[in-house]
C-alpha cells in the first residue's frame, strides 16, 4: 500500500531540530539586542525587544510572518536595482548605504504591524518622518510592487499595504514640509 504523503514530509526530529535553531536566534537577537543597548536609543531597543519577546511567546516554531519578511527584502532589493539602473549609480562609496536607527526601528514595526499590532503603524510613520529620502525609496519599491500584483495576481498584496503606503508617504510629505515628527507621530 501506497501513502499519500510526499516523500518531503518532515519528521518529528526535524521539527525539534527547527524548534531549537529557531530558540537560539530568538535568543542571540536578544543577546545582540542587549549588547548593544548602550549604543541605539530607547525606540529601537524597545521595539528589538518586543519583535523577540513575540517570537520567543508563540507557540508556533517560526512565529514571524515569512511573507512580511519577504516583502522587506524584495523592497530592499528593488530600491537598490533602481538605484543602479537610473543612472545615478556611483557604488557603496558614493552614498551612505547603511541602513539608519530609524529605518531600522521603522522595518520591526512593519513586522509587528503586518502581524496584527495595529498601534505600530504610527512607529512606522514616525521612521518615515524621520527619514524621508528612506521613505520616498520604499515607497518606489512598494509601487513597483503593487504594479507587479497586478500583472502577476501570485504575487501578494494586501489591503493592508496600502494602508502603509498612504501613512508612509503622508508622513514623509509631512518632514519635507517642515513639520515637527515628534510632535505628530510617535514611537
Amino acid at each position: 500500500m501506497g501513502t499519500c504523503f510526499p516523500a518531503f514530509v518532515q519528521s518529528p526530529s526535524t521539527s525539534i531540530i527547527m524548534f531549537s535553531v529557531s530558540k537560539t536566534a530568538v535568543v542571540g537577537s536578544a543577546m545582540l539586542a542587549l549588547a548593544s543597548a548602550e549604543t541605539l536609543s530607547p525606540p529601537f531597543l524597545q521595539t528589538a525587544l518586543e519583535v523577540v519577546s513575540r517570537a520567543s511567546s508563540s507557540s508556533e516554531v517560526l512565529s514571524l510572518n515569512l511573507t512580511n519578511l519577504i516583502i522587506l527584502l524584495a523592497l530592499k532589493v528593488a530600491i537598490v536595482a533602481f538605484g543602479l539602473f537610473s543612472g545615478g549609480a556611483t557604488g557603496r562609496s558614493g552614498t551612505d548605504s547603511e541602513l539608519s536607527q530609524a529605518d531600522m526601528t521603522g522595518g520591526m514595526c512593519f513586522l509587528l504591524y503586518t502581524g496584527g499590532d495595529e498601534e505600530k503603524l504610527s512607529c512606522i510613520a514616525r521612521a518615515a518622518c524621520d527619514s524621508p529620502v528612506s521613505a520616498d525609496n520604499y515607497l518606489a519599491a512598494a509601487k513597483l510592487w503593487y504594479k507587479m500584483h497586478n500583472i502577476i495576481k501570485a504575487i501578494p498584496f494586501n489591503t493592508k499595504y496600502q494602508t502603509i503606503m498612504e501613512t508612509v508617504y503622508d508622513a514623509a510629505e509631512f518632514s519635507k514640509n517642515g513639520g515637527e515628527c515628534s510632535a505628530k507621530y510617535n514611537w
